[in-house]
């Protein structure tokens, strides 16, 4: 499955998520996290669980003792990295954040400049701030943030969305004066992408773009690194999503707080969060590694 084909999935699952919202798919809270939380261990976590794979192109893994320690080090940071969300959620909600904003912009890599793909991660993270602040806020309360940090994170939040969309139109009437001209499926991933980070709610947003869009494009360009199949890469990943589960599984015993929607959105984005840190540290050196063979 090549990338456009990705895009037209994305557009068909947000306009099947537009359709929810008639009914009110997200009053029913518990049965909607339940689901979220499967839909992205089903498409979520592969995209990650390939790490080991890429760590050994990039010849950090080649012994079994460099094995297990590479993946002592990246469960260490991924552990630390929870730890400290537990610790600072404030500060930690503020870093998990820019980095996701760098990782998701390696989306558009090779079709944006760096600061327009900036930009539209930018959108992607902060646009639920503007129409959907109290959902924003119950989720950031749920994340251990006070009701004061929780204001000014979304003001924080608003005024990057404005200042992103500003760029985004400064680039596109430039982009049209230089007769520069994209897809019309590269157009219509940006503007949905856009649209749907101010209608929809912040959850449905999120996940579809990291499952439908995001988790894809990664896996393609993955299994091209690795050189087999999506399909196949999926498989190599599975081990590795079993042991996130079972990691997911022992932190609601051990801190779980009784109430299944809030345990829930709980670890799902601070587990993200541990997981986005090392998986994000090991994506930057494999992308640094990419841009120097180009530059031979």
């Amino acid at each position: 499955m090549n990338k456009p084909n990705y895009t037209q999935l994305y557009l068909c699952g947000f306009l099947i998520a537009v359709l929810s919202l008639f009914v009110n798919l997200e009053q029913y809270t518990d049965y909607f996290l339940v689901l979220l939380a499967l839909v992205v261990i089903a498409l979520g976590l592969p995209h990650g669980a390939l790490d080991f794979g890429v760590a050994k192109s990039l010849k950090l893994v080649d012994s079994f003792t460099s094995a297990i320690g590479f993946l002592s080090i990246y469960l260490a940071i991924t552990a630390l990295a929870i730890g400290f969300w537990i610790w600072q959620p404030n500060i930690a909600l503020v870093i998990f954040f820019a980095i996701s904003i760098l990782h998701f912009s390696a989306d558009w890599r090779d079709a944006l400049p760096r600061i327009m793909r900036i930009s539209l991660a930018s959108v992607i993270i902060c646009g639920p701030s503007l129409i959907n602040a109290s959902a924003v806020t119950e989720i950031f309360t749920d994340l251990f943030l006070s009701f004061d940090e929780t204001t000014l994170v979304i003001f924080s939040m608003r005024v990057i969305f404005v200042f992103s969309i500003l760029l985004i139109l400064g680039f596109t009437v430039y982009s049209i004066l230089q007769k520069r001209y994209y897809s019309a499926w590269q157009l219509a991933e940006w503007l949905m992408l856009i649209i749907s980070s101010v209608v929809l709610t912040p959850l449905l947003h999120f996940g579809l773009y990291f499952c439908l869009l995001h988790s894809p494009k990664h896996l393609h360009d993955v299994s091209g690194l690795l050189n087999t199949s999506v399909t196949k890469a999926i498989l190599l990943s599975l081990p590795f999503v079993l042991l996130t589960l079972i990691m997911g599984v022992g932190l609601y015993v051990w801190l779980g707080s009784g109430v299944l929607s809030v345990d829930l959105l709980r670890w799902i984005f601070i587990g993200l969060f541990g997981l986005t840190t090392s998986h994000m540290m090991l994506i930057s050196i494999w992308h640094r590694s990419t841009r120097r063979l180009s530059s031979k």
